[in-house]
């Protein structure tokens, strides 16, 4: 089956990688290969700076995958594109928060965390919650933690799913998805991952049928499922062995 889509889209942690985990070789190579065909987007609730260390460094340094490569971080309310100029990626667009929303938000999440009511444990591995400028972002078990740690305590999204509906309930003016293990995203209110890749289709003069979309966990509440309901053709995978098979398969 080859590719026949304009634009492939993946989402980062479960779907090309294991949690905060390096880009793989087989992977790497993968979508160096796609690069070749099309144009490829990686849609992520983590920032640009996770992906400077998870991912960006595991790619060729070939001029073919920079141009042909665009990153979404922090659901897609940013977009960094590679300047051959000043050999660097740049942040082309943004969506931001208010000032005052980002205050609230920070004071209700950490309020609700430290309430202790909330199966959070007080053991945390780094950051539990971070400002990724246009994201703000709850890890319950911080951002360090050992992959163990994080598959075992929500698999179910049962414990976020609670956090998740207190946080609504008290941030009205804010969006808010279920990220990878142990993560909720909060993001500018109507801001999601369809509309990030919305947004970034229209700047190429395509539309959302002309994408493609891979990532795990496409759930009600879930930061993927924004683009599954928006339409777009969702490849629902389980972990990154699935999403190689999806991508050898179009590039049969």
């Amino acid at each position: 089956m080859s590719f026949s889509k304009k634009i492939a889209a993946f989402d980062l942690d479960g779907t090309l990688t294991e949690s905060k985990q390096p880009l793989s070789v087989e992977m790497a190579e993968l979508l160096v290969k796609l690069t070749a065909v099309t144009k490829v987007v990686i849609i992520s609730g983590g920032s640009y700076a996770q992906l400077e260390k998870q991912f960006l460094p595991f790619l060729p340094r070939t001029g073919l995958v920079k141009d042909n490569l665009i990153l979404l971080p922090t659901s897609g309310s940013q977009c960094y594109e590679y300047d051959h100029h000043s050999g660097q990626w740049k942040i082309t667009t943004e969506e931001g928060f208010p000032a005052d929303v980002k205050a609230r938000v920070m004071a209700v999440v950490k309020e609700i965390v430290e309430s202790g009511q909330y199966e959070i444990p007080p053991q945390r591995w780094g950051e539990y919650i971070e400002d990724r400028g246009t994201q703000i972002t709850l890890s319950a078990l911080g951002q360090e933690a050992p992959i163990a740690e994080k598959q075992k305590w929500d698999p179910d999204q049962r414990k976020r799913r609670k956090i998740k509906a207190v946080l609504n309930a008290r941030l009205p003016e804010v969006d808010i998805g279920i990220g990878g293990t142990t993560s909720l995203d909060i993001l500018p209110k109507g801001f999601n991952k369809a509309v990030g890749l919305k947004r970034l289709t229209e700047r190429f003069g395509y539309r959302l049928a002309d994408l493609a979309f891979v990532a795990d966990e496409v759930f009600p509440g879930g930061n993927n499922y924004s683009v599954f309901e928006a339409g777009v053709e969702t490849i629902r995978v389980n972990n990154p062995e699935e999403t190689a098979s999806v991508i050898k398969d179009w590039l049969s």
